[in-house]
């Protein structure tokens, strides 16, 4: 049956950096927002009181905790659970559906999964301070072991401690709602500097190797180029092996 509540730490980690708004405003992604970060239906002008949003809280909470429930193919415990339910509150289930902190999950590497909450720190194209924050606040809960003997408090509607944010707090570090996805294995700026390095390595190596098989009076005359091509694409597909093995390991 599907989890549909999260512990206390995972809703006021959720609550600190959404924070509470009553009036609605746009996010640093333009997104209209509400409430603890709210946005569906959210118009300008709209307004909302603490104990509706404390409800639609709930309520929201329980839509993705549900959600992040039926994806997971291992069990989470409380702590992981609850990380990966704030991660998804911010990023939608559809971005958290592919995202390689559930793969790293399902395929029982807890490291792995831990470290790829970071690959979601940017929007607009921008990587944002409060959104890294976020990411390691969230990638803690998911590592912070969990005591038995300590019962966790489930979220209740007399537990919910909201801290204020004043009306004049700058909105610079307001949470975006609409977050990049992580950056695709051929759009890393690691991968294309290894393949141009791996392509000069291996020029510079079959050049020094053309060098040196002058030196002994052999040449491999046509054959040269073909080596130099060969030893190019092996360099580069080590490169790429290598930077998809990180990819797996959760590594940006």
């Amino acid at each position: 049956m599907p989890r549909t509540t999260i512990v206390d730490a995972g809703l006021q980690l959720l609550i600190e950096f959404e924070g509470f708004r009553a009036d609605a405003y746009q996010c640093p992604a333009g997104v209209w927002t509400i409430g603890y970060g709210f946005t569906k239906g959210v118009r300008p002008g709209d307004t909302i009181t603490r104990a509706a949003a404390d409800e639609r809280l709930r309520q929201e909470v329980a839509e993705f905790a549900e959600g992040v429930s039926r994806l997971l193919k291992r069990e989470a415990n409380d702590h992981e659970f609850a990380a990966m339910v704030v991660l998804a509150f911010n990023i939608g289930l559809a971005g958290f559906a592919r995202s390689t902190v559930l793969r790293a999950h399902n395929a029982g590497n807890p490291e792995a999964a831990a470290r790829a909450f970071a690959l979601w720190n940017k929007a607009g194209g921008k990587v944002l301070r409060g959104l890294t924050r976020r990411r390691a606040a969230e990638a803690a809960l998911y590592l912070k072991p969990v005591r038995p003997q300590i019962p966790l408090a489930v979220v209740e509607r007399d537990t919910l401690r909201v801290p204020e944010i004043e009306p004049e707090l700058d909105l610079a570090d307001a949470m975006p709602q609409r977050i990049d996805p992580e950056r695709s294995l051929h759009q890393s700026n690691i991968l294309r500097g290894g393949a141009v390095a791996g392509g000069v390595s291996g020029l510079t190596l079959a050049a020094e190797g053309a060098r040196a098989v002058g030196d002994i009076r052999f040449s491999l005359g046509d054959w040269l180029p073909y080596v130099a091509l060969g030893i190019v694409v092996v360099a580069a597909g080590w490169i790429i092996f290598e930077r998809w093995e990180q990819r797996r390991g959760g590594w940006a």
